[in-house]
């Protein structure tokens, strides 16, 4: 069965994006935990998404422990989060991938965004229209909180969400470690397993839906 996540309708959110997630508006979205690494039997780290809109934007927010959070330390620009923690949305216009958005956000709120057509071809000069994002590290790990306006999907192509029709979406996460030296490893968590013998977010089968009622 396709996993759903069911963005929730909240009159007015008044989010805040300062990547703390304490508006009582998160507490009325849907908390989804259900993450695993396909490709490592092993325990994932606490990892939690909410999502929720109002009339003007979709909001959405990550909570993800880490003991080691590794960011790039001579940053230079958007290409490298690639070498970075960070939780990843992915949204598609068909379930053959020929046209999907992905954002890779790392820990402290840069971004990675980029349009992509199946196979693994990727625009990143694009840039996702009135993005806002904020990132915060934490005891813990780290939290990402962010909005896109309803507007700049539909001008995507994206149907009126709200209209409770659904579109192909993933929630994905890379889970980095620093190893001996200047080196790390990676290991990839994921909302729905495609079932790849080798890690791969960028195929049909590794995406859900989205669905937005009011």
């Amino acid at each position: 069965m396709t996993k759903t996540y069911e963005a929730r309708y909240v009159p007015g959110a008044e989010i805040n994006l300062d990547g703390i997630i304490n508006e009582l508006a998160w507490e009325q979205a849907n908390l989804e935990t259900g993450f695993a690494f396909p490709w490592e039997n092993r325990p994932v780290p606490r990892t939690e998404f909410r999502a929720l809109f109002d009339d003007w934007a979709l909001y959405f927010a990550f909570r993800a422990d880490d003991d080691d959070v590794v960011l790039a330390e001579d940053y230079q620009g958007k290409e490298d989060v690639v070498r970075e923690d960070r939780v990843e949305l992915f949204f598609a216009l068909d379930d053959e991938l020929a046209n999907y958005y992905c954002l890779e956000i790392d820990p402290l709120g840069r971004v990675l965004d980029y349009h992509a057509n199946y196979y693994r071809r990727f625009d990143r000069s694009w840039a996702c229209p009135g993005l806002d994002v904020t990132g915060r590290r934490t005891e813990e790990g780290y939290r990402v909180e962010g909005l896109i306006p309803l507007r700049s999907l539909q001008l995507l192509g994206f149907p009126a969400l709200d209209s409770g029709r659904p579109i192909k979406f993933g929630i994905y996460r890379a889970e980095f470690s620093h190893t001996e030296g200047s080196g790390w490893s990676e290991s990839w968590i994921s909302w729905v397993d495609p079932q790849t013998a080798e890690p791969d977010f960028h195929v049909p089968a590794s995406f859900g839906r989205l669905v937005m009622r009011r």
